[in-house]
């Protein structure tokens, strides 16, 4: 084993990846659950309606749908930039996932701690044949990070690769 000083200039790093992106089908799978929680939101407004003795409710209920049918179209034009943002990386010993519009986050797994892997799928991808794989890490913080947006071979893939180096220590 070595402890060799090492150059900052000629290291490898996360900010200089290439990433692999998700698949495209995944903007349909995020438009049809923002579209369904927002709907769920505003008839949750529409029950002050049912509220006796609620001055102007009528005002009250009328300025929350109009504000949450705003949130959600800023909400829907934001998604295709939140999707650009998103993506992974496999390296050698790692596996890095970014994602975040205005509060970007880059988690960097090392496959050395991964615990564990799994494949899943939520009704609203199962509908596009989406699947996420989920990663167990030993860390305290951020200790299951989950990649949306992939086809079941890509996902069976990475899960093998990963599985493969838990195994063995090696790809």
């Amino acid at each position: 084993m070595t402890n060799r000083q090492l150059d900052f200039e000629n290291i490898h790093r996360v900010e200089n990846l290439t990433y692999e992106p998700l698949e495209k089908k995944y903007i349909k799978v995020q438009v049809v659950i923002t579209i369904l929680v927002y709907i769920c939101m505003m008839l949750l407004a529409l029950l002050l309606l049912l509220k006796e003795g609620l001055p102007y409710r009528t005002l009250i209920v009328a300025g929350l749908e109009g504000l949450l049918l705003c949130a959600a179209i800023v909400n829907l034009l934001l998604l295709p930039k939140a999707y650009a943002c998103k993506g992974f990386a496999f390296r050698e010993h790692d596996i890095t996932y970014r994602s975040g519009l205005f509060f970007p986050t880059v988690v960097t797994i090392p496959l050395c701690k991964v615990q564990q892997v799994s494949i899943q799928q939520h009704p609203v991808s199962k509908l596009l044949g989406l699947y996420s794989v989920s990663i167990v890490n030993g860390a305290q913080f951020e200790a299951e990070t989950v990649i949306p947006g992939l086809t079941k071979e890509r996902a069976n893939v990475m899960k093998t690769i990963i599985m493969e180096y838990i195994q063995h220590g090696k790809i």
